[in-house]
């Protein structure tokens, strides 16, 4: 009969199973993961991404730039028109935000950057031959075939040194200020008599 009673005073496999399951898990060796560390990885993985997308926006490829100058020569009064940019040394579409223009000179000149629309001038004093449109460059896509030129006028006899345009640009998703072109030296010379 003992055995009888043994068997009736075991416990069932299923209580015995609960038990161990509300007693939490076994210990072990293993290393236990924090939900800080998964949160402070995913945050620096952001945060590289972020500023690496943010370097690619702000870096875009340099802009084209020849060495040496060109020359133009004009008279008091009279505009002279100097190509510094053109739009075929240039790989891609660019949105102008605006051209800013260094100019030295030991008389007082006035210098403006125009967008030459449909063609290229190197030097003239008359630029609505060679090009169909001439434009302030703010706001305006600087494409193959455009170009973008200087006019300079002085009103007395002296020199101009204009240095290499800088484009402030948009290309995509790319932003950027960056020189472009060549420079040139003027010379405003008083007329010949006859």
């Amino acid at each position: 009969m003992g055995w009888l009673y043994a068997a009736c005073m075991a416990e069932p496999d299923d209580s015995r199973a609960d038990r161990e399951r509300s007693a939490g898990p076994a210990p072990s060796l293993g290393v236990a993961r924090s939900r800080w560390r998964g949160v402070a990885v995913g945050l620096a993985a952001t945060a590289v991404l972020l500023v690496t997308v943010s370097w690619w926006a702000t870096h875009p490829g340099a802009l084209p730039v020849r060495e040496g100058h060109v020359t133009a020569v004009t008279t008091p009064g009279r505009a002279v028109y100097v190509g510094m940019v053109s739009g075929s040394e240039v790989d891609r579409t660019l949105r102008l935000g605006g051209v800013h223009v260094r100019t030295e000179a030991t008389v007082p000149v006035e210098v403006v950057p125009l967008l030459c629309r449909g063609g290229s001038v190197s030097v003239t004093s008359d630029a609505a031959p060679f090009c169909s449109d001439l434009l302030d460059p703010t706001g305006q896509q600087l494409r193959p075939g455009d170009s973008v030129v200087v006019r300079v006028t002085g009103q007395e006899a002296g020199a101009a040194y204009v240095g290499r345009v800088s484009l402030a640009f948009r290309s995509g998703l790319q932003v950027g200020t960056q020189p472009a072109g060549t420079r040139a030296v003027v010379a405003i010379v008083p007329p010949t008599e006859s």
